[in-house]
């Protein structure tokens, strides 16, 4: 199982600028900043689940697959797979690389195991904090 999440310098400015104007709500969003290592501007990136990536999984074991889009609180939108990065599904997936199984915290501290199956990274870096 994958356990440390590798973020792009783009994506730890704007998920700390949400952790410092979010509050309490934001709690997981800067455990998730704390615990991730920043990667070099620099580096070729792997297929890893960045803010605005494309992100198909399925709970481990099981054959259907899912697509969603990482977005930002302000845009997103359930009726279009748009997540928000302060669902408990998108924290687990961010920073993550394709192939990777990962733990997605749920209430009364279970763990479901999503595997994730393809990574398809955003054409723009998709929002900025308002």
């Amino acid at each position: 199982m994958c356990t440390t999440p590798y973020l792009s310098q783009d994506d730890l400015a704007i998920l700390s600028a949400f952790a410092r104007a979010r509050g309490e709500a934001a709690r997981e969003l800067a455990s998730l900043i704390a615990s991730s290592i920043p990667l070099p501007a620099t580096q070729e990136q792997a297929r890893r689940v960045a803010l605005g990536a494309t992100v198909r999984y399925r709970v481990a074991g099981a054959s259907a697959t899912q697509a969603i889009v990482i977005a930002c609180p302000h845009d997103a939108n359930a009726l279009l797979a748009r997540v928000s990065i302060l669902t408990p599904l998108a924290l687990g997936l961010l920073g993550h690389a394709e192939g990777c199984t990962v733990g997605i915290a749920l209430p009364h501290a279970r763990t479901l195991p999503v595997d994730i199956v393809e990574v398809m990274p955003p054409s723009a870096h998709p929002c900025h904090p308002r």
